[in-house]
């Protein structure tokens, strides 16, 4: 969704126009992708409790016309999932969020999957910036893994979707070569990380 639209009108405006402009007959899945307009984000408290509303009810139209499949959120804290559940009548399929070793919002998560709203990760690793992290590469050594497979494993043994994201053939190799478990005594320890502490440290 365009991140400044914030009324139903704009919202199924811009559905309309994304499926002519790509020449598509659905969209599989379309998210608002924060409460917030994108140039609000970190700069206002305001959630835009009324405009969220609108921008899925267009959405929930737009799902019962078959011109998307499925409907979720993205960035949405608590209170804002609940403004789209109690709003409207199609729950949300994901809330698209970051998870990481040293950042797991575990109330959220929860929150979520009492609701049957899946967790679906983006920056899985940090943006790269805890690929080097001290802690991160004894695990990694441990399994005798890479920090990055590392990462990935943690958030798909915590249940979410993951979505990593590379540019380079041999890193999308190693994404997709993600066959161990991590134990459970090590995820407990690995959960309670916390970044920029440290435990954190490089």
């Amino acid at each position: 969704m365009p991140t400044a639209v914030k009324d139903y009108e704009g919202t199924k405006k811009a559905i309309g126009e994304a499926l002519d402009r790509f020449s598509l007959e659905y969209i599989d899945m379309l998210l608002i992708h924060s409460p917030q307009p994108w140039i609000e984000v970190n700069r206002t408290n305001d959630r835009h409790f009324e405009g969220n509303p609108e921008n899925w009810w267009a959405m929930e139209e737009a799902v019962k016309a078959g011109k998307v499949r499925s409907i979720g959120v993205s960035n949405f804290l608590q209170e804002d999932v609940a403004n789209i559940v109690n709003n409207g009548t199609i729950k949300p399929a994901v809330n698209q969020i970051e998870v990481y070793i040293g950042h797991v919002p575990t109330d959220l998560m929860k929150y979520c999957e009492n609701l049957g709203i899946q967790i679906e990760v983006y920056s899985p690793l940090a943006h790269g910036r805890l690929l080097k992290d001290r802690k991160i590469n004894e695990y990694a050594k441990k399994y005798g893994v890479s920090p990055a497979q590392l990462m990935l494993a943690f958030d798909l043994q915590l249940g979410c979707i993951v979505l990593p994201k590379s540019d380079n053939v041999s890193e999308m190799k190693d994404n997709l070569s993600v066959d161990f478990e991590i134990s459970k005594g090590d995820m407990d320890e690995l959960v309670k990380l916390k970044e920029n502490t440290q435990a954190m440290s490089v």
